[in-house]
């Protein structure tokens, strides 16, 4: 009688655990309700009437009705889609669950001293050039350019209307190397713009479009600027490299409770 007593007792318990936990018992709370509820007046400015609200919770029964569906035949299996959302959704919970501290003057100094290469000013220059286009072929172009060359007098410092039209400008002010490389390439000519000698005409050099004469009238070299004049830009840098390094410790934890097995490796 005693084990008869002690069995039906678990299995009620059972029975009560898995009615309560089943995946066809949905429980619409007051908490979800109200969820629901500001969902709706976040969209159209306003809390929805009783008539609304109770259409919101159909439609929000209707749908979980056919998730659960989904999930009991396993559709979200082999689904690339679901897949990445699942991943982006678990991501975003995983991440950011500690701000890391503020910084110290110190601290900041350190990490300032140890990235000081992603703070440094680029070098700059300042230049004019004559252009030369392919439209009557490549030893044309080139001919013409050195002509002009020959004949430039050493007091020109820009000479645009001895060559040909250009699609962009020909004077460019303190021009950093990425910024002449989206208007001229990765090209001989962007390279001159930093090497050729400055205070007279140099080339021809080759571009994207075509031929160049370039005179460099001033170049500044790389500067260091004072961790005071970007205080705030270092604060956020390392704030963010402190928040990412947390992230994949978090990230580091979870992995910890899964087992990899690589089958594809097997022999």
């Amino acid at each position: 009688m005693h084990f008869l007593l002690a069995g039906f007792l678990l299995f009620a318990g059972g029975l009560i655990y898995q009615s309560q936990t089943s995946l066809y018992r949905i429980v619409i709370t007051p908490a979800h309700v109200a969820q629901l509820s500001r969902g709706y007046a976040l969209q159209f400015g306003t809390p929805p009437d009783r008539a609304t609200l109770e259409k919101l919770i159909e439609r929000d029964v209707h749908d979980e009705i056919l998730f659960r569906q989904g999930l009991a035949l396993q559709l979200e299996r082999n689904d690339d889609i679901v897949r990445r959302r699942i991943v982006q959704k678990t991501q975003f919970i995983l991440q950011d669950l500690e701000a890391p501290a503020e910084p110290t003057q110190s601290q900041l100094q350190a990490y300032y001293a140890a990235h000081a290469a992603r703070y440094r000013l680029p070098v700059r220059a300042s230049f004019s050039h004559v252009y030369f286009s392919l439209q009557q072929g490549e030893s044309a172009a080139l001919a013409r350019a050195r002509s002009v060359l020959g004949n430039l007098g050493s007091g020109a410092s820009r000479a645009p209307q001895l060559g040909d039209a250009f699609t962009d400008n020909y004077d460019f002010a303190d021009y950093e190397p990425d910024q002449v490389t989206r208007v001229f390439g990765h090209t001989e000519f962007s390279q001159a713009v930093f090497s050729a000698p400055v205070g007279r005409w140099s080339g021809p050099v080759r571009s994207a479009y075509g031929w160049h004469l370039l005179y460099v009238s001033a170049r500044q070299p790389p500067v260091q600027p004072p961790l005071a004049s970007l205080r705030d830009r270092v604060r956020n840098d390392y704030l963010q490299d402190a928040q990412d390094t947390a992230n994949g410790k978090a990230f580091e934890n979870l992995a910890e409770k899964f087992a990899i097995i690589r089958e594809d490796k097997a022999r």
